[in-house]
C-alpha cells in the first residue's frame, strides 16, 4: 500500500510519479482529502475520550453517558472513513523509483551475455517437445484442455532435474528453502497485491476462502505477515519451487501449444526482505541470483529494466531477464525481479524494530527461473538432430 502520508508531504510528486501509471491527480486529491476528514474524525474521538475519563465519577453519570454516545457516533464515522479510505488506497500503485524509465524513454537493455553454440538443427522447441516425446499434448487436453502439459518420460527427469538444479544453486547463494501450501487464503493475495497484479488470472475454490497459488512470492512474503522483526535478522532470502496457477484469460488464443503460456506452469521464486537503504544492492544481487543459473546452462539472455507503464501493481523498479531462441528467433522472458520497497510489508504489517522505533521493510521478488521456459531454452540450444536426443550440460547430469 502507498504510504499515505506522502499525500501531504510530497502531494506534486505523487501526482508526477503516479500519472504515468494511470492515476489521475483527481484520483489522489479525493483520496487526500478522506484521508484527512479520517485524521480529523480520530483527533475528535481523542477528545471526547479525554473528556470522558475527566468526567467519569458519579456526580457526572448524565454527562458522561452523552459523551459516549457522542463517541459511539463518531466510531461509526470513524470505520466508515477507513473503510472508504482504504477502499481508494487500494486502486492506487506502487511510486515508481526515480530512475526508473519513463514511458517516452520505453523499456531499456541494460546488460546481455552471448554464448556461442554450434547448433545443427533448424527445429523449433514444439518439433523438439513431440520429436523426444518431453510432453504429450493429447493426454493434456483428455485431463484438463489446452494450456497444460503432461511430462512424460525423459522429459518429466528434465523437469524435476532443473527444479533442483535451481533449489540447489539458490541454496548455496544464501537462500532459505521452503515448502509451502499451494492453497492461500485471500489476505494473503491482497498482502502481495496479487488481486490487482491477476485480478482476472486467479482461481478460487468454489464457496471457500482458498485461491490457487498465482506464485511463490505469495507464500514467502506472507510468511512474516503481522510479525514484528529485528535487524539481526535482516536481510531474509527465501527460496520455493512451486507449481504455480493462472487463468491466463488475457492470453486467450496465443500460444496455446507448447510451454510458452500455461494454465500450470513450474517456478522456483525468490523473495528477499531487506532493510531500505539496502534494497537497490539488494536487487542487483536478485538480478545476478537468477542470472547465474543461465550462466552455468550457458545460455544466451539479456537483462530489460521496465519503465512505468510496463510495471506490476506493486513494483517500484523490475528488471526482465529474455532467453534468446535460436530457431523460433525470438526473445522470451524467464524471470522478473522487482523491488516492491514498502508496498507489500505495509499491507501485510511486515515491521523491523530498531531500537525504541519500527519501520517497514522493503521486499523483492524474482523468478529464479521459470522451469518450463528454461526446457524451451535447453530444446533450440542443445538438441542433437543426429542421435534425437537432448546434450544435457554437464554441471546438470549429476541431478538425473
Amino acid at each position: 500500500m502507498l504510504d499515505l502520508k506522502k499525500l501531504f508531504t510530497d502531494f506534486p510528486g505523487l501526482v508526477r510519479g503516479l500519472e504515468s501509471r494511470g492515476v489521475s491527480e483527481e484520483q489522489l486529491t479525493i483520496l487526500r482529502e478522506r484521508y484527512k476528514e479520517e485524521k480529523e474524525i480520530i483527533h475528535t474521538l481523542n477528545k471526547l475520550r479525554q473528556q470522558r475519563n475527566q468526567l467519569e465519577g458519579p456526580n457526572n453519570a448524565e454527562k458522561v453517558r452523552e459523551v459516549r454516545e457522542e463517541i459511539a457516533f463518531w466510531e461509526e464515522k470513524l470505520r466508515t472513513a477507513i473503510q472508504e479510505v482504504e477502499n481508494l488506497a487500494n486502486q492506487i500503485p506502487n511510486l515508481p523509483a526515480p530512475d526508473t524509465p519513463t514511458n517516452e524513454e520505453g523499456n531499456r537493455v541494460v546488460a546481455s551475455t552471448e554464448y556461442q553454440h554450434t547448433i545443427q538443427h533448424n527445429l523449433t522447441h514444439e518439433t523438439i517437445l513431440k520429436k523426444l516425446k518431453l510432453i504429450d499434448e493429447e493426454k493434456s487436453i483428455l485431463l484438463s484442455g489446452s494450456k497444460f502439459a503432461v511430462y512424460q518420460g525423459f522429459g518429466s527427469q528434465l523437469l524435476h532435474a532443473l527444479i533442483n538444479f535451481m533449489r540447489a544453486e539458490n541454496s548455496k547463494r544464501g537462500y532459505l528453502l521452503f515448502d509451502t501450501p499451494y492453497l492461500v487464503k485471500a489476505h494473503n493475495l491482497y498482502n502481495t497485491g496479487q488481486f490487482h497484479k491477476f485480478q482476472d488470472n486467479l482461481y478460487k475454490l468454489e464457496e471457500s476462502d482458498f485461491y490457487l497459488l498465482p506464485t511463490a512470492e505469495v507464500s514467502l512474503v506472507n510468511l512474516y505477515q503481522n510479525q514484528i522483526l529485528t535487524e539481526a535478522e535482516l536481510p531474509l532470502n527465501l527460496c520455493a519451487y512451486s507449481p504455480c496457477f493462472r487463468a491466463e484469460r488475457m492470453a486467450s488464443g496465443q500460444e496455446n501449444k507448447g510451454l510458452i503460456r500455461l494454465h500450470q506452469f513450474h517456478k522456483v521464486e525468490l523473495v528477499k526482505i531487506v532493510e531500505p537503504a539496502n534494497s537497490y544492492d539488494e536487487l542487483k544481487k536478485m538480478l545476478t541470483d537468477a542470472r547465474n543459473i543461465l550462466h552455468l546452462l550457458k545460455i544466451p539472455h539479456r537483462v530489460i529494466e521496465l519503465c512505468h507503464q510496463e510495471l506490476g501493481f506493486t513494483a517500484a523498479k523490475t528488471y526482465d531477464i529474455e532467453v534468446w531462441l535460436p530457431i523460433s528467433q525470438k526473445w522470451l522472458e524467464i524471470s522478473s525481479c522487482s523491488n516492491c520497497e514498502d508496498f507489500q510489508s505495509r499491507r501485510a504489517q511486515i515491521r523491523v524494530k530498531k531500537e525504541n522505533q519500527k519501520y517497514y521493510p522493503h521486499t523483492l521478488n524474482g523468478s529464479a527461473l521459470a522451469v518450463d521456459r528454461l526446457i524451451i531454452a535447453l530444446c533450440e540450444y542443445y538438441y542433437n538432430e543426429k542421435e534425437n536426443k537432448l546434450i544435457i550440460p554437464e554441471i546438470l547430469q549429476k541431478y538425473f
